[in-house]
């Protein structure tokens, strides 16, 4: 059972912060982090507690920008004082180094069962939510680019993060992402199956 009070407390003053961020990283995905993190820590003996803190902290040092946002995510864990009266300095200590070891892109290993748990559960592998996020991601940083343009870098970018030779890596055997990846990888195979997926999510994202 999770604490009421560090729930209240992370989603009245930490999850609202999400909303100042680009489109692929709003409160919907920490929610749905949140919730993949806890299917996840069902089948191991953890603090869930220190899973959900995670889940909720991981990619808060984006307020600082994209670069380096997982060191900066570590640091805002380890300076919150509201944070410290529900951990010990160990605890707190785990929460900040799963946080940093959460980004895919990272040449090392999670250096713990928990920093393992949040890298699963933020590749959230199911291919709508990956191809909006992407999209989502390149018309807030990409505005200028046209419709080719935005198709061009939203596919190659997700074949370079998500495809059978890409940057992803799962560190646990979790079923959902082990099987959403190989669908993922048929979709990125199918140039024209992708751009099928992808005309109706632009234009949905487009106009808003």
């Amino acid at each position: 059972m999770i604490n009421q009070k560090l729930v209240e407390y992370i989603e009245s003053k930490i999850i609202p912060q999400y909303k100042a961020y680009d489109g692929a990283h709003q409160p919907d995905h920490v929610y749905q982090v949140i919730e993949n993190s806890l299917d996840i820590a069902k089948n191991y003996n953890v603090n869930l507690n220190i899973v959900y803190a995670i889940a909720a902290y991981h990619d808060i040092g984006l307020k600082f920008g994209r670069q380096g946002h997982e060191s900066a995510s570590r640091k805002i864990i380890e300076a919150d004082f509201v944070l410290k009266t529900f951990f010990t300095d160990n605890e707190i200590k785990t929460i900040a180094q799963a946080a940093e070891d959460h980004r895919a892109s990272l040449p090392y290993e999670p250096r713990s069962l928990y920093g393992k748990i949040i890298s699963e559960a933020d590749r959230d592998i199911n291919f709508e939510r990956l191809l909006s996020r992407t999209i989502l991601y390149s018309l807030d940083h990409y505005p200028d680019y046209v419709k080719e343009d935005t198709f061009k870098r939203v596919y190659t970018h997700m074949i370079e993060k998500y495809g059978p030779s890409g940057r992803i890596k799962l560190w646990l055997e979790y079923e959902p992402n082990v099987e959403n990846l190989k669908k993922v990888h048929a979709t990125l195979a199918d140039e024209t199956a992708f751009r099928k997926a992808f005309e109706p999510l632009y234009s949905k994202y487009k106009q808003n």
